[in-house]
């Protein structure tokens, strides 16, 4: 799945997550896929789109919510930290 489209995906899906292309971060990053919001809750559920922290917990995939995982990977794309208060996606 492109890029856009897949921000769009998830932005609808889950808003909280305020996925913006990665240029936003950098321009060594214009290939990914940055969220802004990942330190913020999502409102139906009350898990952060990423917690470093809890990467051993059963609740997220590796510190990911599991439903933004899912819509990621099922794109065909990953999640991979940039540090432990930012979360970005990969193709």
């Amino acid at each position: 799945m492109k890029l856009n489209t897949l921000i769009k995906k998830i932005n609808k899906a889950i808003p909280e997550a305020k996925a913006t292309p990665g240029v936003e971060f950098g321009e060594e990053y214009k290939d990914g896929i940055w969220f802004r919001g990942s330190e913020d809750y999502v409102k139906a559920d009350g898990l952060s789109i990423f917690d470093y922290w809890a990467s051993n917990s059963p609740c997220y995939v590796m510190g990911v919510h599991p439903k933004l995982n899912k819509i990621v990977e099922d794109a065909g794309w990953f999640c991979e930290p940039y540090d432990s208060g930012t979360l970005f996606a990969w193709n």
